[in-house]
């Protein structure tokens, strides 16, 4: 790293820093690849011999407050300059040849938990009201004052719940809308106050708080709210972190916080050329896009290799439009043994026709509510000897074409070459022993901070750490 790459961190005119920004982004490393908070880190940099020589420092040397390290990633953040480590461990890959050869990139994702803790939908509410007297207080302590004392509840410690038999659920139940309307008693308050709205971060509040009460709470007829029954798709969990979401990554195992997705080169010494994080809620195939997007024109695959996520249309016309192809199972939904699925039929875009496995051939048809498909008819569906495995319990079959069809026919194709196949299976978990020193080894299953943009930060530097590995074995293969 040289000082060279942060110059845009940093004012030409206005002096220049005591402590070299190369320097920092080295114990920045240093730190992700050890596990050490800040203040661990300037210890190591005082103390331990190791560190000294890695940063090329005195051995009296004293390190330096442990604020710098705060202050240095939030530059980074300011100016954009998150992914500075990892593109720089690209760059030396570049010119030592490690990345000539096929154009040919791995993408999959895994959990990274938040750093906050999941709430309660009462902590939810609580925290979100206190959010917004701290924001009034700010603005106007005298209409801060008559706002807690138009309230029902104490909010100097939000987290606690007020007293109820939490474990009987009609109880529970009540004082959840007790709560929720104590809530929308604070929200009128305020909402009844231009100069109060004026207030950015009291607007800010005002639109957490709503959107707290929108989530877990339905308004009956009579304006009362109830407590919603079920979760909502993407509803925050945490006033801390709102970012944070719900996510899953089986139909067991389901974590909190965000998912890191990553690219990486199908090479003898794969090399991280992305990363990405995203709230735990949405879909891996999703974040592929963002993938490529990130990556320099000279450094784009001509084709991603995945998993069932990465198949279904939609992703595959998103990196259709950036001229990448996709190597990569269908989502084919739940396959019952003795069944004739799409994938029996023959349909043939171009002559407009759909055959099924009987040899039936009807003409694909769009309907003014905008299905598109094909409607086999009752009398050919009625005698034919495959009804019971194509139709059972229906009069007549009908096959619904996707707008992306053209692209899931091709991928189906490609699927159908056994060497194509072979080469999926055989190269695409290459990127799991990647993923797993991400995440077990420097530590970034766990983010070490609040947000979306720090969580997206450690990721970068973790996958730069990742890169030196193979770097150094090519660059001690020369040299020996």
């Amino acid at each position: 790293m040289r000082d060279e790459d942060f110059a845009a961190c940093y004012s030409q005119r206005m002096g220049r820093p005591s402590i070299p920004p190369s320097q920092l982004a080295k114990v920045l490393l240093l730190q992700y690849r050890t596990g050490a908070s800040d203040e661990q880190a300037m210890e190591c940099v005082a103390w331990d011999l190791r560190w000294k020589i890695a940063l090329g420092l005195s051995v009296d040397h004293q390190g330096w407050h442990p604020t710098s390290l705060t202050k240095f990633r939030a530059r980074l953040l300011l100016h954009e300059l998150e992914r500075v480590a990892l593109e720089r461990t690209l760059r030396i890959a570049e010119e030592l040849g490690m990345l000539d050869g096929p154009v040919e990139q791995i993408i999959d994702s895994t959990p990274m938990l938040g750093a906050a803790a999941t709430q309660d939908t009462v902590r939810l509410v609580r925290h979100g009201v206190k959010k917004l007297l701290d924001a009034v207080a700010a603005v106007d302590q005298r209409a801060a004052g008559q706002l807690d004392r138009g309230l029902e509840f104490d909010y100097q410690r939000p987290g606690e719940k007020p007293d109820c038999r939490w474990r009987e659920k009609a109880e529970r139940e009540r004082m959840l809308t007790r709560v929720a309307q104590d809530a929308e008693r604070a929200l009128r308050a305020v909402e009844d106050s231009d100069r109060l709205l004026a207030d950015a971060a009291v607007a800010e509040a005002l639109k957490l708080l709503r959107e707290l009460i929108g989530q877990d709470f339905d308004v009956d007829e009579d304006g009362v709210p109830r407590l919603h029954h079920g979760t909502r798709s993407g509803r925050i969990i945490s006033t801390i972190d709102t970012e944070m979401r719900h996510g899953r990554k089986s139909a067991q195992q389901r974590f909190d916080g965000y998912k890191l997705s990553a690219a990486a080169t199908n090479t003898t010494e794969p090399l991280i050329t992305a990363v990405d994080v995203a709230p735990a809620c949405e879909h891996d195939g999703s974040q592929a896009k963002h993938l490529i997007d990130s990556q320099p024109e000279r450094r784009r695959p001509r084709r991603v290799l995945g998993d069932t996520a990465y198949g279904n249309g939609p992703v595959r016309a998103e990196l259709a439009e950036r001229e990448v192809d996709v190597l990569a199972p269908l989502p084919e939904g739940k396959i019952v043994d003795g069944r004739l699925g799409k994938r029996h039929f023959q349909i043939d875009l171009d002559a407009g026709t759909v055959t099924c496995p009987a040899g039936h051939t009807v003409a694909i048809s769009t309907s003014k509510t905008g299905f598109r498909g094909a409607n086999f008819t009752r009398a050919m569906c009625r005698g034919c000897p495959l009804n019971a495995a194509c139709c059972p319990g229906r009069p007549r079959r009908q096959l619904n074409l996707s707008e992306h069809e053209d692209l899931l026919i091709a991928a189906r194709q490609a699927l159908a070459d056994p060497a194509s196949a072979e080469h999926l299976r055989r190269t695409r978990p290459r990127i799991e022993r990647l993923l797993g020193l991400l995440a077990a080894r420097y530590g970034a299953r766990k983010s070490r901070y609040i947000g979306r943009a720090k969580a997206r930060l450690q990721a970068a530097w973790t996958a730069a750490l990742v890169n030196l590995n193979p770097i150094a074995r090519h660059l001690a293969a020369q040299t020996a």
